[in-house]
């Protein structure tokens, strides 16, 4: 659809007639597009307003799943998956990429997230319920390193919000997190560890409920952060070897902690189910760079060219000053890569998106997003 930006015309003279009054711009477009994005949109989120986020997760379950916190559901695997919906208080003053949660339930609703109810389902049901919208696009999100299952949900519930995402949501959350304790929870390496172990036992049942979702013959597209890679990439290479035709739409890869010779193995089997493939990296990764230097291989989220992926350099808007945790390692939910997500989500073109440009022909990426 073609976009008109009229010149604005400008008349001068001698003479003592008004000046011609200037054309408006018509920046939105022609009317058939309006309608079109006025159908897709129908849930506007300029408001406090609930979500419900889907999850499906192998955590141990350890106490009353009702307030989707973290006496729900521990840090342990177990072979039994758990399925259920939590919605959420999403509160339209919250900060883009944050969430702000308050001990007090009769906090301001519009300042505060929290946990509105809780539903237990199973995977028929959960099944069933995204069949009841089946012209819906769904978007799983799977989390990564360290990350609890109520940061999870609510993470979840933060970009679902401001994607301003009109299809089902799932999270699929796999066991992440650090033990109780300060002295544990200053152990990284050992967090690292257990956390990449879970992440390996986790990719059996997370291919097989990706195989599921196949038949539901709607598409997909799937969000996932850091270690979430380790579990993501393997299970959809997994599924990828089952009979059957491509569901995921948007495959969008943030700070791939994962071999890079191991991505380069497991893309072409992934590249069969995804119609796309974007990849957002950054040299300014601290996380990343530990990690490599820990496991001694360089990292997805490094930046390497890759056939057939788009590779994003976000170095540019991710200092470590502006990243979630001061690793700059957290882009994934911030403005700029929601912005770009967003526009993803809609089919655009890398090089046709907002604040894109292309990078030179010996760059380690294929394109650059400015700040």
């Amino acid at each position: 659809m073609r976009l008109f930006f009229p010149a604005l015309l400008v008349l001068s003279g001698c003479g003592h007639a008004p000046p011609a009054q200037p054309r408006l711009a018509r920046l939105y477009g022609a009317e058939a597009l309006q309608k079109e994005l006025g159908a897709i949109f129908k849930e506007p989120y300029c408001d406090t307003q609930t979500v419900d986020i889907i999850y499906a997760t192998n955590r141990t379950p350890i106490g009353d799943p009702s307030n989707c916190d973290n006496t729900a559901f521990g840090i342990d695997s177990t072979e039994r998956m758990s399925y259920g919906v939590c919605t959420i208080n999403v509160p339209k003053r919250h900060k883009t990429g944050g969430f702000e949660l308050a001990a007090n339930p009769r906090a301001d609703p519009h300042q505060y997230y929290r946990t509105i109810s809780h539903a237990p389902l199973d995977e028929n049901s959960l099944l069933e319920r995204l069949r009841q919208r089946p012209g819906a696009d769904i978007l799983v999100f799977v989390h990564g390193f360290n990350v609890k299952f109520e940061e999870a949900v609510l993470r979840a519930s933060q970009i679902a919000y401001d994607l301003k995402y009109q299809g089902p949501i799932i999270l699929f959350s796999w066991p992440a997190g650090a033990e109780e304790g300060f002295l544990s929870s200053a152990l990284v390496n050992r967090t690292y560890e257990s956390n990449l172990a879970n992440a390996t036992k986790t990719v059996a049942p997370a291919a097989a409920f990706f195989k599921s979702l196949a038949g539901l013959n709607q598409t997909v597209h799937v969000m996932v952060h850091s270690m979430g890679h380790q579990v993501a990439l393997r299970a959809l290479a997994q599924a990828a070897q089952s009979p059957g035709p491509p569901f995921i739409g948007e495959l969008m890869l943030n700070a791939p902690d994962i071999p890079l010779r191991d991505f380069q193995s497991l893309a072409p089997l992934v590249k069969k189910l995804a119609n796309r493939i974007t990849v957002y990296c950054s040299y300014n990764d601290n996380a990343i760079a530990a990690s490599e230097s820990y496991n001694k291989n360089r990292r997805m989220g490094g930046c390497e060219r890759v056939p057939g992926v788009d590779m994003i350099n976000v170095g540019d808007i991710d200092a470590p000053a502006l990243g979630i945790g001061g690793l700059g390692h957290g882009y994934y939910a911030s403005r700029p890569i929601l912005t770009d997500i967003f526009q993803t989500l809609l089919g655009i073109p890398a090089q046709q998106r907002l604040f894109i440009r292309k990078s030179e022909p010996n760059s380690t990426e294929d394109y650059y997003l400015r700040p």
